[in-house]
């Protein structure tokens, strides 16, 4: 391949080929799935009769807005689920998870993690970290447990057998995507087999999934494997790149009406609640999330093959099928971390001439560093990198709205780490 627009090495170029010959297979089954998903999009948006007039949003309290609530209807129907809110009022993923969580639990309540301890933003809202008197959920009186993954960072099902059947929580809860961890995120397969473990010893707990990440990169949605309710943000997958800020909650009705009065208030939930000026950015981009997941899962891939071929540890491997949009490349010093992210934000739209630096991030232990030359703030679905400086110096890589350019981004990123060896 000629590349007479970016000064990329011949080596990383040959091995680019090479990597993109190995990801071909991949490639080929992705593309299935993003067709599947992109159809499923098109019909829901048909049958529930969308129109210009929808997107006109409104103010004030916002009652009868149809664009609102048919947007709702939508992401319920490509969800599986009997109800869902999406809204621009979340102001991330972890604020959606939060209303949600709130929503549910009641003072006494036991709430279980399945998955290991939560990722660094979720625990001061559950009270494990930093949190008394900041109105957690423990300062409300809901109790925590958790399930330890094993050693090998798999779910350990015979651990939540026995945690059910001990303790019967009044909500399972599952973290899908690994967050800082090396751990690998969730296929269905697993959240199914997570979903019977609970179900042989409690059938009366709710189920709850954190889907940050995880939508749209498998044929099925997990509330159709049994999940009761899951949430994420709109500034990852189900946003599909175009939607400025917001997240939605899906599953049972009921569980989606509690959370509705937790967003606003009891006894008026959804029926509050104006969109101003954002609901066709927030139609756009709902029907651009299944392109939009599959093209990061693409980078992803491509990224894994990659940076195998350069002799890095990479999970998952380019060959495992995916659960969400994130690679894992361990690059095991802060200076290849560092060399990582300026490549990754050399090779981004916006902010290309900016060179990221380590800086303290509220809700995190240690110096963080974020390549994200994003057009909406913080936005994980297009094409950024980052990862707390400490041991083993692992980056997180995810997004990329484009294949085609979040390739040059990867190979920028290669050229940066590799740069004293070509």
């Amino acid at each position: 391949m000629k590349n007479h627009l970016f000064a990329i090495d011949e080596k990383i170029l040959n091995a680019s080929q090479e990597a993109l010959s190995m990801c071909s297979e991949h490639f080929s089954e992705l593309e299935k799935i993003k067709e599947y998903q992109q159809q499923k999009m098109l019909k829901a948006f048909q049958k529930y009769h969308v129109s210009e007039a929808m997107f006109s949003g409104s103010t004030g309290y916002g009652y009868d807005d149809r664009g609102r609530d048919t947007l709702d209807m939508i992401y319920a129907d490509v969800f599986d689920a009997e109800d869902a809110i999406a809204r621009h009022n979340f102001v991330s993923g972890t604020h959606t998870l939060t209303v949600a969580l709130f929503g549910m639990l009641r003072p006494n309540d036991l709430m279980l993690c399945v998955t290991g301890t939560p990722y660094d933003t979720i625990q001061p809202v559950i009270g494990i970290t930093k949190a008394s008197g900041m109105g957690s959920l423990k300062d409300f009186g809901v109790t925590y447990s958790e399930v330890s993954l094993k050693d090998d960072g798999t779910v350990d099902f015979d651990a939540i057998k026995e945690a059910v059947r001990e303790k019967h929580p009044k909500m399972v809860y599952i973290q899908r995507s690994k967050g800082y961890a090396l751990r690998p995120s969730l296929r269905n397969s697993e959240i199914k087999a997570i979903v019977d473990a609970v179900r042989e010893y409690d059938r009366d707990t709710i189920i709850m999934l954190d889907n940050c990440y995880g939508e749209f990169v498998e044929w099925e949605s997990p509330l159709s494997l049994g999940v009761d309710i899951m949430a994420g943000s709109m500034i990852k997958n189900p946003g599909g790149g175009i939607a400025p800020t917001g997240g939605y909650i899906a599953g049972r009705a009921d569980l989606v009406e509690l959370c509705s009065y937790r967003l606003t208030t009891p006894g008026t939930g959804r029926e509050l609640g104006c969109t101003l000026n954002v609901l066709r950015e927030m139609y756009m981009g709902a029907f651009n999330a299944p392109i939009a997941a599959i093209e990061a899962v693409k980078t992803a891939v491509f990224a894994s093959a990659l940076f195998e071929l350069l002799g890095f540890s990479v999970e998952p491997d380019y060959r495992t099928a995916r659960g969400d949009i994130i690679d894992v490349i361990t690059l095991g010093s802060e200076e290849k971390m560092c060399a990582f992210c300026r490549g990754i934000q050399a090779g981004s739209p916006i902010d290309s001439f900016v060179s990221p630096t380590p800086a303290p991030m509220p809700g995190y232990d240690s110096d963080v560093i974020m390549a994200a030359g994003a057009f909406t703030l913080g936005s994980s679905i297009e094409i950024s990198a980052d990862g707390p400086l400490r041991e083993p110096y692992a980056v997180y890589l995810q997004g990329g709205l484009s294949f085609n350019t979040s390739k040059v981004s990867v190979m920028l990123a290669a050229q940066e780490v590799m740069r004293n060896d070509l």
